[in-house]
């Protein structure tokens, strides 16, 4: 992570004072070009300024930059998930397809947020997660990174694992979070248990695909719940009827 550019995209405002000196030095060296005398000097003073602007283009990151950042720490956590579960595509249930999750963190006590030219607010959190589905239960694998910190405490793996009929459901949490004296809008994706507790609450790039995933786990989890039911009275009924036929050969034995 370029953590120092990074943090002066948040936090340095206004014009790029350095690009704009190297772009004054540039047009002053081109002025020069004209005159046959100072062609040779204006040559240098060009190659000077374009220097500046350089290094005042690159003193911070830009949006491409944290996007491009965040897509490479990001873009293995599928693979990841699988190798830490140990479940494999061949494990997967097939009537809900895996659901991966992401998007810019609002939690961060000192948060840093900035809304770029695409209109997208960025912040220095970032969370990501894969959920994988099985016959028994649903795995989750994922990663909590930070832009401006490269410490394993702001940048750590979060993993669990439940079972269906633990679930009561999942749904998305739309809140308005007060940024810098400005309104934002953040959703949180929930998975919720019947204990009252979450079993992961993550903040997502909305969109229909989020609220389709919601309705797929919720009906893959009422589905799932009443197949474990049915499987473990079918279970609890061979075992009563196993100990009825051992209750009746050690009566017949006396």
């Amino acid at each position: 992570m370029e953590t120092k550019r990074n943090l002066k995209y948040f936090t340095k405002k206004g014009i790029n004072i350095l690009l704009v000196v190297g772009l004054v030095i540039c047009l002053f060296g081109a002025v020069l070009l004209v005159e046959k005398n100072t062609r040779n000097f204006g040559l240098v003073i060009i190659l000077v300024g374009s220097a500046v602007a350089v290094y005042g283009s690159g003193a911070k990151s830009g949006e491409a930059e944290i996007d491009n950042q965040i897509h490479g720490v990001i873009k293995d956590i599928p693979e990841q998930a699988q190798i830490k579960h140990e479940v494999y595509e061949r494990h997967f249930l097939k009537i809900l397809n895996p659901v991966f999750l992401k998007g810019f963190d609002y939690s961060p006590e000192e948060l840093l947020c900035k809304k770029g030219p695409d209109h997208k607010f960025r912040t220095q959190a970032y969370n990501a997660a894969q959920l994988y589905f099985t016959k028994e239960k649903i795995y989750i694998y994922g990663k909590h990174i930070c832009l401006i910190d490269d410490s394993e405490e702001q940048n750590y793996e979060f993993a669990s694992s439940i079972l269906y009929e633990n679930v009561d459901k999942a749904y998305i949490d739309p809140v308005v979070l007060k940024v810098h004296g400005r309104d934002v809008k953040a959703f949180y994706f929930v998975l919720k248990l019947k204990d009252g507790t979450e079993a992961l609450r993550i903040t997502v790039d909305y969109g229909a695909d989020v609220d389709k995933a919601a309705d797929d786990i919720n009906h893959a989890t009422e589905k799932m719940t009443i197949l474990a039911a049915e499987k473990a009275a079918d279970k609890a009924a061979k075992r009563a009827f196993l100990r009825e036929q051992d209750a009746k050969k050690a009566a017949e034995a006396k």
